[in-house]
């Protein structure tokens, strides 16, 4: 037999391991390729990732907007939109309930605020739900700078035109994934799935083009490197890329120097007195003056010849809106409140002669004028307000604010004055005569009415009141050059001698007790029971000051303050939140004004008791009282023919006379002023300022003036407890 042949299995060759290296390879270059490819792509036709930042977005607005309003870090302001950080404090502040109910907040959710500021949210919520996480409203879009600018006027016509719709511009840096939507937004297939869910957007001139529903005009989107622009007028995007290319004929709001004068140089200070290495700020620019609605207010507020508010004929001696050009600064928000702080461009040509006058008054360190001031402050004021202005010119402006037939009284009174030996002419020519004694400052102390209920020895009240009014006490302050007091006690000691010449009942010598004794200065108080709310008006001459009144006890208490020593008196200055506000003060201003709110909502609900008790007819005895006075007036204002009332027929005098009826008349229309006459809406407003005020522990302003600005720094410390 043959032999069995056994063959042995044949093995398959194994790859060579050098291949699969090489199969390896080949397909990592194919995918970076693609990779490198699909980056290219979108580097070429979405975003380049890799670009750089703006250096800054302000510098792509244009300096001729009529507003700015710029936010840095909006994410950092709340933990959740639309509630910022600082609403769960407030909303736990005592006067909460109060402000929620007051008119202005109440308006606002008329208006829509409250349900706008809810769909924003819902839509913030809806923009990250749709997106799986991968946009958001806040983060991406908003939260790291924003810009809104734009024109209210139209300048390219001529002359300019006011517009019937503002055309404005947002102005955001963007994360790269908005940067990235804005490339894909180009591409046709994504236009035509957005034409799908109702927004038509379209590329014209290198920007996007979106027609959105209800929005009745287009929005223009254009985008450099993380600078996001979205406008409703092509304009300021054409002015923007000019300003992006470098072109000469665009300048920058960043370098106009309304803005960096008043906003950035005010921001760097508040934060370095602050210690603030960041401030939490929203800077703005404003020419009041390109609304229209400010415009026309300004043609007529304050009015000079307003019949019906000497207040408003005084402050048109000092203000005039038609005048201001520019408001620019921020609105810093810290952990101890809030502060305005900017700088009002004027137009100097638009002053009158005290205006002028008054904004050239000079600066002055200020505890070598306004820290004496301050320090007989009666800790128990509401307000106070220093100001430094030539003080003889204030004198003719608020003699010429007051009505014709007063100021024919008091020159009547002065015609039969002596002044140091001679015989005076009018009121203009006391004022000529005082006012080389005043130094270039005015100061003022508000205080809480306190009826005086002292009595004489037959138990009357020493100053009774018919003109009753809510009006608070009020100290009118003067500051007196060197060697000059002397004047000024002449003039007290005139008054003294002639005070029944100018209507005065009675004059009383107040001293000042301390605990040592008597001041050595008294107080000088002149009363008559139709002097609104106070029915006196009292003055003293001490040291470096002049004080002028309507209460007595107010000027006693300024000299009990101002010598703390002897009498143990406290002034503002000692207050905690004063303190606080102070050493942050510069070294030189033209004036301030402090508000304290604890002791201001009494002085507010004084005026809300009046108003609800007071009658519409007028009360008997303030009748009586002014009855004299009214007749002499309309004689002059009406019969000066006349020499005097007991000349005028009888018949005319006779109740139901052609002269009673006309002088009845007047006297109704002077107990229509004088007595508050609150309306319904005037009610509400004044309840509105008392919720205000209760929210309020400190408030405080402070200003320096020039002939073409007013800087301005205003604080506001809200009573959170």
């Amino acid at each position: 037999m043959r032999a069995a042949v056994r063959y042995a299995p044949i093995a398959m060759p194994k790859p060579k391991p050098k291949r699969r290296r090489r199969i390896l390879r080949t397909v990592g270059i194919v995918a970076g390729a693609l990779v490198v490819f699909l980056l290219l792509f979108v580097v070429a036709f979405v975003f380049n990732p890799l670009e750089g930042s703006l250096p800054e977005l302000r510098d792509v607005v244009p300096r001729g907007v009529n507003f700015f309003v710029r936010k840095q870090r909006l994410a950092d302001d709340f933990a959740t939109f639309p509630e910022p950080r600082f609403w769960a404090e407030l909303a736990d502040a005592r006067a909460y309930p109060d402000l929620m109910q007051t008119r202005a907040v109440q308006e606002l959710k008329r208006g829509g605020l409250e349900r706008a500021l809810q769909e924003a949210g819902d839509t913030f919520q809806r923009v990250r739900q749709d997106s799986g996480g991968w946009l958001d409203v806040m983060r991406d879009l908003i939260g790291t700078e924003l810009i809104v600018a734009g024109y209210e006027i139209d300048y390219t016509q001529q002359p300019p035109k006011p517009l019937a719709q503002p055309w404005w511009c947002v102005y955001t840096r963007v994360s790269w994934r908005v940067r990235a939507a804005d490339g894909l937004a180009r591409f046709g297939f994504v236009q035509e799935q957005l034409r799908q869910n109702g927004v038509d957007v379209t590329e014209q001139d290198g920007m996007l083009v979106a027609k959105v529903p209800g929005v009745p005009t287009p929005i223009y989107v254009k985008r450099h490197l993380d600078a996001l622009m979205v406008a409703n007028h092509t304009l300021l995007l054409e002015q923007s890329q000019r300003l992006i290319d470098g072109n000469r004929d665009e300048e920058p709001i960043g370098q106009m120097p309304a803005y960096t004068d008043g906003a950035v140089q005010r921001i760097e200070q508040w934060a370095e007195k602050r210690g603030v290495e960041v401030p939490n700020v929203l800077e703005f620019v404003v020419e009041p003056n390109a609304f229209d609605g400010f415009a026309r207010f300004a043609t007529g507020w304050p009015n000079p010849q307003n019949k019906d508010s000497m207040n408003e004929r005084v402050l048109a001696s000092f203000v005039n809106l038609k005048g201001w050009q520019q408001v620019t600064g921020g609105l810093l928000f810290g952990p101890e409140g809030l502060t305005v702080t900017g700088q009002v461009g004027l137009n100097s040509k638009q002053h009158t002669g005290f205006q002028s006058s008054f904004y050239r008054a000079e600066q002055q360190r200020r505890e070598e004028w306004l820290d004496p001031f301050l320090a007989m402050v009666p800790e128990s004021a509401c307000a106070a307000a220093a100001l430094r202005m030539p003080a003889g010119e204030f004198l003719y402006a608020m003699f010429d604010a007051l009505d014709q037939a007063e100021r024919d009284l008091i020159n009547d009174g002065m015609k039969r004055a002596v002044f140091q030996g001679t015989q005076l002419t009018d009121t203009r020519e006391l004022i000529e005569k005082l006012k080389v004694a005043f130094l270039p400052r005015t100061g003022f102390v508000f205080r809480r009415n306190v009826p005086d209920t002292d009595r004489d020895e037959q138990g009357n009240l020493k100053v009774p009141v018919t003109a009753r009014s809510p009006m608070p006490q009020v100290a009118w302050v003067f500051w007196l050059r060197p060697n000059t007091n002397q004047l000024v006690d002449d003039f007290v000691g005139m008054l003294r001698s002639h005070f029944q010449t100018f209507g005065f009942r009675r004059v009383y010598y107040l001293r000042v007790p301390h605990a040592s004794g008597m001041f050595a200065e008294p107080v000088s108080e002149f009363t008559h029971p139709a002097i609104p709310a106070t029915g006196s008006i009292a003055m003293i001459v001490f040291r470096d000051f002049f004080v002028v009144s309507n209460s007595g006890p107010l000027v006693r208490d300024i000299l009990r303050t101002r010598y703390p020593a002897l009498s143990g008196a406290r002034s503002m200055r000692e207050l905690p939140e004063f303190r606080a506000w102070q050493d942050t003060m510069p070294a030189e201003l033209n004036g301030v004004v402090w508000l304290r709110g604890e002791t201001l909502v009494p002085v507010l609900d004084d005026y809300l008791q009046f108003a609800d008790a007071a009658s519409e007819m007028p009360d008997p005895d303030w009748l009586r009282q002014v009855r004299p006075t009214a007749e002499d007036q309309v004689r002059r204002a009406r019969y000066p023919q006349f020499p005097s009332v007991a000349s005028i027929p009888k018949p005319m005098t006779e109740p139901g006379g052609e002269f009673d009826q006309a002088v009845v008349a007047h006297m109704q229309e002077l107990w229509r002023r004088e007595r508050t006459n609150f309306t319904a809406d005037d009610r509400q407003q004044m309840q509105q300022l008392r919720s205000f005020a209760g929210a309020l522990r400190a408030a405080a302003v402070e200003v320096e003036l020039e002939n073409s600005y007013i800087r301005f720094r205003a604080s506001v410390l809200p009573e959170l407890r």
